[in-house]
């Protein structure tokens, strides 16, 4: 705060500086001293980077979060104990980008072309990404302390099945070797 009451130091002395009686030019002049002051502080503060749409997002990286995230939600279950989780994904991500498609039919022929529409981004042109799908998750299998357990066991797989929508078949419980 102490560079603040410099500031507004160094503002009343230019504002007292600035002695005349047409108050509207004084007013202009504020105006004018608060507008820097603003622009000066907005580079000072740092700018929070926006994630891209259009970022990358490994396979890898993807199915890690996957399993990690999985894993503290079935760790919290009453009886699982500790426990480790693989999934398995159906394919990659696949993308969906914006395309200008233009028709041409000059009497009995007919033609089609597309092409991307792009955008100035940080690395040059880049293609406008309208949707971006995930993969699906194909199997998990989860191995925990609590999987002899029948109702254990249950509660895992109704667990997995209701986050990834898959059925109970494509699950598989297994008790953790001690």
């Amino acid at each position: 705060m102490q560079g603040w009451s410099a500031l507004e130091v160094k503002v009343r002395e230019i504002v007292e500086k600035f002695n005349t009686s047409d108050k509207k030019i004084k007013l202009a002049v504020i105006i004018g001293l608060i507008g820097i002051l603003l622009l000066g502080m907005s580079e000072a503060i740092p700018k929070n980077k926006s994630e891209n749409k259009s970022e990358k997002v490994s396979y890898a990286a993807y199915t890690s979060e996957l399993e990690e995230k999985t894993k503290e939600i079935i760790s919290s279950i009453d009886g699982v104990g500790e426990c480790k989780v693989m999934i398995t994904l159906k394919n990659t991500n696949e993308n969906i980008f914006a395309k200008n498609n233009q028709e041409n039919t000059n009497g009995s022929n007919y033609s089609t072309e597309s092409e991307y529409v792009l955008y100035n981004g940080e690395n040059g042109e880049e293609p406008v990404l309208i949707k971006e799908y995930f993969p699906e998750v194909k199997g998990v299998v989860v191995v925990c302390g609590g999987a002899d357990d029948v109702t254990v066991r249950e509660n895992v797989i109704n667990c997995v099945s209701s986050l990834y929508a898959i059925p109970s078949t494509k699950i598989s419980v297994s008790k953790l070797k001690k």
